[in-house]
């Protein structure tokens, strides 16, 4: 009975997270215009995923794929906007993702610890409780994406 317990929690903590990896809502700013769209990296993942037959190897190793892709997401996107932007604003930029990468690591250090838990209480098999902290770590990332899409979207809107 404990067995069975345990793994239906570490069962569902991967399911919690998959939705947060395999696709965002953006909206218009009428809701009734909200359309699904998947980011490429997501869309990547989960066809990775698929591919490995979703067993634990292929999704740790999708996962981490995701990740690096993630990250230099974040590093494009940064890089394209200061270079958008004015001197002030490029400076403001900076300090914003100096602290937000502080912020980043901090939550790492959160995911890490949290996800120990689970590995303490011996929940499941553990197997997958890494895919579960790696997509998490990625979600991280994929919000400051999102973010500095939306800042570059909207430099778009008023040069046009």
């Amino acid at each position: 009975m404990e067995y069975a317990k345990r793994t239906h929690c570490v069962s569902w903590m991967i399911l919690a997270m998959l939705p947060a990896s395999i696709g965002y809502a953006e909206t218009e700013s009428d809701p009734q215009d909200a359309i699904s769209v998947t980011h490429p990296i997501e869309h990547r993942l989960d066809l990775c995923m698929e591919e490995g037959d979703w067993t634990t190897r292929s999704m740790r190793e999708c996962t981490h794929a995701a990740y690096e892709e993630w990250q230099a997401e974040v590093e494009e996107l940064k890089n394209r906007l200061s270079r958008a932007l004015g001197s002030e604003a490029r400076e403001a930029l900076d300090a914003s993702q100096r602290a937000w990468e502080k912020s980043r690591d901090a939550e790492f250090r959160f995911i890490s610890a949290y996800h120990e838990e689970f590995r303490q209480a011996e929940l499941g098999q553990g197997t997958l409780i890494p895919v579960a902290e790696q997509l998490r770590r990625n979600a991280v990332l994929r919000d400051r994406v999102q973010q500095l899409q939306r800042y570059l979207d909207g430099l778009e809107d008023i040069r046009e």
